[in-house]
C-alpha cells in the first residue's frame, strides 16, 4: 500500500477511454459484435464505470451498490486496467467466492485482453500454503517411513506423480485432494523457505507464481488473503505488493472476514495437528522421530496430556454436558489449573536446542516452522486465557457431530476502527461493491460497520432487469409466527408443500435453523417421494458445489439450504423458479458476537434492534431473494412464510429494500 497522494491535476483521459469503451458505438459494442454476442447498452454499468473512473483519478473511496445484471466486473476492471497501464502500477481486486475469482480470471479478463486494445497482464494470487514445495516433497519422501504409513503413504505417491505433470503446482489443480496432514507436510510454508539456497529454487511453483505476480497489472485475491495482508502489515510484514487502487467485490462479506482475521480461533484439532506433526503417538512417526530427538518427543507427550486436561476443565466450566447452548461467553479471565502455556514454552526451548544442532538446512527450516507455529498458538492461548485483546468478546464453543471438540474464540466487537486505520487511511482509493449493501436505499449502515464512513462517496445503481415483470413476492395469510413452536412447524410444512406443488419443484427453501430444516425434511419426505421430486438437503453428505450441480441436473429438484445458500449461489435459467424463505433471517441474539455488538450499541445509548439486528436481517433477506433472478429471462416467485413481514411495523422495511415488483398477500388454504 502507498500513502494517499492526490494527483496534481485530474486528466480527462481515463474518463474518455472508459466512456468510449462502454457507450453505444464504443469498444465493448464492437467487441461483442466481433464475438457474435448480442449487445445492449446498460446505463447502470456505464454510470458505475464513470463513478469508479472518477474515484480512481481523484483518489477517493467509493461504496457502490449495483444490482444483479449490471455487469459490475467490467465496470470496475476497465477503469482499473486503463489506470494500471497508464501509471505502470499494480491494482488489486478482492472477491469472496472462488466462482467470482474464476469468472474474472478465465472469462472477463481474457475478453478484455482481446478487445481493450492495450497490453496488460493479470494474476491470481493464492496463499503460500496452496503451493507444493518440491524440496519438502523430496524431504518427506526420504523420511516417509518415519512420517506416514498406509493411505497417507499412498497419497504421497499420488502427489509425487502429480508433481511431474502439473504446471501450476497448486492444491486446486489436483483432481483428488490429499488429507490435511499429508498436504501440510509438502506445501510451501511461511518461514520454511530457503529462497535462493534451495536446490529447487528455479522450478519452484511458488517462486514462479511470485514472478507472475510481480509482472501483473491486475492482481486477483480473495478477502481472506487481503485481510491476512492487512494484519501482517500492522506487524511489519506483507503478502501483497504495494498498491494504491483496490476494488472489493462482494463487499458485504468484508466485515465477517475481517473479524475472523482480527480475532482468535484455537481448537483442540489445531493443537493436536501441531503435536502430531512433531510426534504421532499412533505410529511413533513424526519430525522428532526423524531427528531422533527423544527428549523433545517426551515433552510432546506430556503437553498432549496437559492439553487434554485443560480442555476437560474448560468443558466442565462451560457445562455443555448439561445440554445447554453449544456456546458460552467467557466474561472474565478463566481461572484454570492448567500450565499449558508454560509447557509449550519448555517444548519450544527444547525444539530450538534440537534445531541449533542440525546441519541440514532443510531439516532446520522444517523445525523452525514448527517452532513458530507453537509460539503463535502459545501467544493466542495466553491472550484468550488472560483476555488481553482489548475490545473483544471471548467465548467457548462446542463443535462437531462425529468428532466433538472445543474451540476457543475471541473476536473484535467492532472491526470498523481497525479497517479504518489499516485500510482506508492507508490506501488512497478503495472501491467497494455488491448487489446488497443498502438498507432502505441507504449505505450508511454498511459504511459505519466497516469504518468507511469518512471520506467515502456512496452510490446506488439499479439493475437492468425488469423485476416488475420477472418476479412476484407472495405472502401467505394466516400462518402462525415462527416463535410459535407448536403451530408453526406443521403450518410451515403445509405451506412449503403447497408452493412447491405450484411450481412443480424448481425451488430453493431457505432456513435459518438446522432443527427446522431437518423437521421439514422429515415431515415432507412422503410428499417428495410420491411426487418423485428430488430433495437435496444441506448436511446430508454432499458438498455445497455438488448440491448445486445436482440441483441443476435433476429436473424440478428442491434444495433445502442454510446460511451458505442465502448468498453467493448462482442458478440461472429454468432450474430455479421459486425461492421460499421460511423465516426472516434475524441473527440468534444469544450468539456471543451478536450479543456483544448489541450490548455495545445499548451502552452507547442506541437501540440494538433498530441499529444492528434489523439492518443485518434486511441485508441477508435481500441476499436470499436475490437468488431468484440472475438473468434478464429468469422468472419466478419468492414466498415469505414469516407472518411478521406483514404483521410487524418493521416488516415493510424488508419489502421496501427489494426491487419494485408485485407483492401479493393471499389466503393460505394449505392445512397440516
Amino acid at each position: 500500500m502507498i500513502a494517499p497522494q492526490k494527483p496534481e491535476s485530474s486528466s480527462p483521459a481515463l474518463q474518455t477511454a472508459v466512456d468510449t469503451f462502454f457507450r453505444a458505438g464504443g469498444t465493448l459494442e464492437q467487441a461483442c459484435r466481433n464475438a457474435a454476442h448480442a449487445y445492449e447498452p446498460r446505463p447502470p454499468q456505464q454510470q458505475m464505470a464513470a463513478a469508479i473512473a472518477d474515484a480512481v483519478e481523484t483518489q477517493h473511496h467509493l461504496a457502490i451498490e449495483a444490482g444483479t445484471g449490471v455487469g459490475k466486473s467490467f465496470a470496475y476492471l476497465v477503469p482499473l486496467i486503463y489506470m494500471a497501464v497508464e501509471q505502470k502500477v499494480q491494482v488489486v481486486v478482492s472477491t469472496y467466492t472462488i466462482s467470482l475469482q474464476e469468472q474474472l480470471m478465465y472469462k472477463d479478463i481474457p475478453f478484455l485482453q482481446r478487445h481493450m486494445g492495450i497490453d496488460f497482464k493479470a494474476a491470481l494470487v493464492k496463499g503460500r500454503t496452496n503451493y507444493l514445495c518440491l524440496r519438502r516433497l523430496a524431504r518427506t519422501r526420504h523420511m516417509e517411513a518415519d512420517l506416514f504409513k498406509g493411505n497417507q503413504a499412498r497419497e504421497l505417491d499420488a502427489i509425487e506423480d502429480w508433481a511431474h505433470t502439473t504446471q501450476e503446482g497448486s492444491l486446486q489443480d489436483m483432481d483428488q485432494q490429499p488429507s490435511h496432514d499429508v498436504w501440510q507436510s509438502v506445501c510451501a510454508e511461511h518461514g520454511n523457505c530457503l529462497w535462493q539456497k534451495c536446490p529447487e529454487y528455479k522450478p519452484c511453483f511458488f517462486m514462479r507464481a511470485r514472478a507472475n505476480i510481480s509482472q501483473a497489472h491486475v492482481l486477483i485475491v480473495n478477502h481472506h488473503l487481503l485481510c491476512s495482508d492487512l494484519a501482517l502489515r500492522v506487524a511489519g510484514g506483507t503478502i501483497l505488493p504495494d498498491y494504491r487502487y483496490l476494488v472489493i467485490d462482494e463487499a458485504h462479506q468484508l466485515e465477517a472476514v475481517a473479524s475472523d482475521h482480527l480475532g482468535i480461533r484455537l481448537s483442540q484439532y489445531m493443537f493436536d495437528h501441531w503435536l502430531r506433526r512433531l510426534a504421532n503417538p499412533e505410529n511413533q512417526k513424526g519430525l522428532l522421530a526423524v531427528l531422533r530427538a527423544g527428549a523433545a518427543a517426551r515433552l510432546v507427550e506430556g503437553l498432549r496430556d496437559e492439553l487434554t486436561a485443560m480442555f476437560v476443565e474448560i468443558d466442565q466450566w462451560a457445562e455443555f454436558h448439561k445440554g445447554r447452548s453449544a456456546q458460552r461467553v467467557v466474561r472474565e479471565p478463566l481461572i484454570i489449573r492448567s500450565r499449558v502455556p508454560e509447557t509449550i514454552d519448555r517444548l519450544v526451548r527444547a525444539l530450538r536446542e534440537v534445531a541449533d544442532r542440525l546441519e541440514q538446512p532443510d531439516q532446520a527450516a522444517e523445525l523452525q516452522s514448527a517452532i513458530r507455529r507453537g509460539e503463535e498458538m502459545r501467544n493466542a492461548l495466553h491472550a484468550f486465557l488472560h483476555q488481553s485483546c482489548e475490545d473483544h468478546v471471548y467465548w467457548v464453543e462446542q463443535q462437531g457431530a462425529r468428532r466433538r471438540q472445543l474451540v476457543l474464540y475471541a473476536a473484535p466487537i467492532e472491526v470498523g476502527p481497525a479497517l479504518r486505520a489499516s485500510l482506508f487511511n492507508e490506501v488512497p482509493c478503495v472501491v467497494m461493491t455488491s448487489a446488497t449493501l443498502s438498507v432502505a436505499g441507504q449505505l450508511d449502515y454498511f459504511q459505519k460497520r466497516i469504518g468507511a464512513d469518512e471520506d467515502c462517496v456512496t452510490m446506488n445503481v439499479g439493475s437492468p432487469f425488469n423485476y416488475a415483470q420477472q418476479m412476484r413476492i407472495l405472502i401467505p395469510k394466516g400462518l402462525p409466527e415462527p416463535n410459535d413452536a407448536e403451530k408453526f412447524p406443521p403450518a410451515c410444512a403445509a405451506a412449503i408443500r403447497r408452493y412447491i406443488e405450484r411450481t412443480q419443484g424448481h425451488a430453493f427453501v431457505l432456513f435459518t435453523s438446522d432443527k427446522l430444516m431437518k423437521d421439514m425434511a422429515e415431515r415432507l419426505s412422503d410428499f417428495f417421494y410420491e411426487r418423485q421430486i428430488r430433495l437435496l438437503q444441506q448436511g446430508d453428505g454432499l458438498s455445497r458445489h455438488a448440491m448445486l450441480e445436482a440441483f441443476k441436473r435433476y429436473p424440478g429438484a428442491v434444495l433445502f439450504g442454510l446460511d451458505s445458500f442465502w448468498m453467493g449461489v448462482d442458478v440461472p435459467g429454468d432450474a430455479l423458479r421459486n425461492v421460499i424463505i421460511t423465516r426472516l433471517p434475524f441473527a440468534v441474539p444469544d450468539q456471543p458476537l451478536v450479543r456483544a455488538r448489541m450490548d455495545r450499541i445499548r451502552e452507547q445509548g442506541g437501540e440494538p434492534f433498530r441499529e444492528y439486528a434489523l439492518p443485518e436481517a434486511i441485508l441477508k433477506f435481500r441476499q436470499g431473494v436475490g437468488r431468484l433472478i440472475r438473468t434478464a429471462s429468469d422468472e419466478g416467485i419468492v414466498v415469505v412464510l414469516d407472518a411478521r413481514i406483514r404483521t410487524k411495523r418493521y416488516g415493510r422495511l424488508f419489502l421496501k429494500s427489494l426491487p419494485e415488483c408485485p407483492v401479493e398477500v393471499e389466503e393460505c388454504d394449505a392445512h397440516p
